[in-house]
């Protein structure tokens, strides 16, 4: 990749910092209509959050379209706006080593995440969540559609939204990049309590996985990675809790310890693995900027 021509913008600072906040602004506006659309389709508003979801034709219908919705923000602001190729926000090779690399590693970090919390809370159990005699074809078909329709697709949009569009606009303004990542960190973590009630330790574990993803995306330009950490850290907790038909297979049930309790778990376990990747870009740096096609030298 040429570095002068990814510094290359059309727009100055300013112009690039106002044209971010309208988009934002322009996505929380664009999940508030998820309500009144799922109004109209005679859709309760319980059947498309979380581990609550039910894949039914009109609950698919307004998870694509609000997806849609996402995906054609971004791309005519990228080509009316900063004259720029879509492609360029980290959708570069290679593309299923890193996605699946990526789940493997949030599926570690969930999993340790959740065994602490079970550790630290009280009458651990896990169990079935499939009705008995359900057809394993059955079963297979309700899984690959939430994993390709509802986990996937979910990730891929938000980190593009808000990961790689945002980050991308300051390639040439690196020493911003931690005050970037805290900005759209917060964003992240605010809008998914727009449609949902406030929880102090759901809205700090969100932020600080939103500052880990924003870190590792920064290094390695890989919507794919990032993509596949979200991926990881949704299975396993749709995998364990809510409807089997939207990938809650298994039914894990525990005491929660105290809030304060969630949340030094939540913010131990995504310190160690923010530290984990940054010794290994930093022992492996060459390396890993080759395989990213990234230029030989990144601040």
């Amino acid at each position: 990749m040429n570095m002068n021509a990814d510094m290359n913008y059309r727009l100055p600072l300013w112009g690039r910092t106002l044209v971010i906040i309208a988009v934002m602004v322009l996505a929380v506006l664009t999940s508030l209509g998820v309500v009144p659309l799922a109004k109209l389709m005679n859709v309760p508003f319980s059947k498309l959050q979380g581990a609550g979801f039910e894949p039914t034709f009109r609950t698919m219908s307004i998870v694509i379209l609000y997806s849609a919705s996402q995906f054609l923000l971004i791309w005519l602001v990228m080509r009316l706006i900063h004259k720029r190729p879509f492609a360029s926000l980290g959708f570069r090779r290679p593309f299923w080593a890193p996605l699946l690399i990526g789940t493997g590693a949030g599926i570690l970090i969930k999993g340790a995440d959740t065994l602490l919390l079970c550790l630290f809370g009280k009458n651990a159990a896990l169990a079935s969540n499939i009705p008995a005699g359900t057809p394993l074809l059955t079963v297979a078909g309700y899984f690959l559609l939430w994993l390709l329709f509802l986990l996937t697709l979910n990730s891929l949009k938000e980190e593009l939204v808000f990961r790689a569009y945002p980050i991308e606009q300051f390639n040439d303004r690196k020493k911003f990049m931690p005050l970037i990542i805290v900005l759209i960190s917060l964003v992240f973590s605010a809008v998914h309590h727009i449609i949902e009630p406030f929880s102090l330790s759901a809205f700090i574990s969100r932020f600080i996985i939103a500052v880990f993803f924003s870190y590792v995306y920064f290094r390695t330009r890989s919507i794919w990675l990032v993509a596949g950490l979200h991926n990881g850290t949704n299975f396993l907790g749709f995998l364990l809790g809510g409807q089997w038909t939207s990938g809650g297979l298994l039914r894990l049930t525990f005491d929660y310890p105290s809030e304060t309790v969630v949340i030094l778990i939540d913010i131990f376990m995504m310190t160690a693995a923010t530290v984990l990747f940054h010794l290994i870009w930093k022992r492996q740096g060459d390396r890993l900027r080759a395989y990213f096609s990234l230029p030989e030298k990144q601040a």
